[in-house]
């Protein structure tokens, strides 16, 4: 990593985090120059959308043009793809991965290279819409100094926050994260499979459920989990409780999957003293639980 100035980066890996984490970099200033991927018609996009880029025919081309590599590849490959590079004392060797340690990186570290982690907090769907959504999200850091003071330089130029993950708790940090991204992606295709069997058609459905996320999301911003949370067991409406379990069964809907998180629900709504001991058990009850 260069000594003055800002560091000369290059990305290995042009997947949709590498394609818009480099172009988010490239507009906050940062000088990405380099990178490589095995798919030559992703790093040609990549080195396309970024001014002064250049597509690399080798993982190895890239460490040498770039002080600052970031492995944007799958967190089963990090390992090997650092093995396969000649490192120095001027390289710092960052993976981007939720789940791994720093130990992946453990033979760029032994040939000298400092090591960090930087994982922004945020679904890769679509790159560009990513790429403008990295101001808003929170990105884990894991490294040591000097290298932990350039990468929180870097979040704090994409506009975002950092977000520090103690050692060895990577994989639980992961796993949080899914209840806040991959699992609504679930939860979704379950109301809108519901709504699909009432005959409510896929755009009516899904605009209906996104903008009742949307609405939710800010009430948890504004009050937390429990108090923002409404509907049936917030309020300890058993009846209406009855009749939804009574139209999921007779449609055959996963109602094991509704009861679940039902029954959770009337654990935050009884924690937060929205409903009292008698109505959660009378929920309860009715619930299985």
């Amino acid at each position: 990593m260069e000594e003055q100035g800002r560091a000369r980066i290059g990305f290995i890996g042009a997947g949709r985090l590498g394609l818009a984490l480099s172009r988010a970099l490239a507009r906050s200033g940062e000088r990405v120059v380099a990178a490589f991927s095995r798919d030559s018609a992703r790093c040609a996009a990549l080195a396309a959308a970024i001014p002064g880029c250049r597509s690399m025919a080798s993982p190895q081309e890239v460490a040498d043009a770039a002080g600052l590599v970031f492995l944007s590849v799958s967190d089963d490959a990090i390992a090997r793809v650092a093995s396969q590079v000649r490192w120095s004392p001027r390289h710092a060797v960052i993976h981007c991965s939720g789940a791994a340690e720093l130990d992946v990186l453990a033979e760029a570290r032994r040939q000298g290279a400092q090591t960090g982690s930087f994982h922004p907090l945020q679904l890769f769907s679509d790159p560009e819409v990513a790429a403008a959504g990295l101001s808003r999200c929170a990105i884990a850091l894991d490294g040591e100094p000097p290298l932990l003071g350039e990468l929180e330089r870097l979040v704090a130029g994409l506009g975002a926050r950092p977000l520090r993950v103690p050692p060895g708790k990577r994989a639980a940090y992961h796993a949080a994260s899914h209840y806040a991204a991959a699992f609504i992606c679930v939860l979704f295709e379950e109301g809108e499979k519901i709504l699909g069997a009432l005959g409510i058609d896929a755009e009516q459905s899904g605009h209906a459920l996104q903008a009742l996320a949307r609405g939710t999301l800010d009430a948890i911003a504004e009050s937390g989990p429990a108090r923002a949370m409404a509907g049936v067991y917030a309020r300890g409406d058993v009846g209406t409780a009855a009749r939804h379990l009574e139209s999921l069964e007779r449609m055959g809907a996963d109602s094991a999957l509704y009861r679940e998180l039902a029954e959770r629900s009337v654990r935050l709504a009884l924690e937060a003293d929205r409903i009292d001991a008698t109505q959660a058990a009378q929920l309860r009850a009715l619930l299985g639980r």
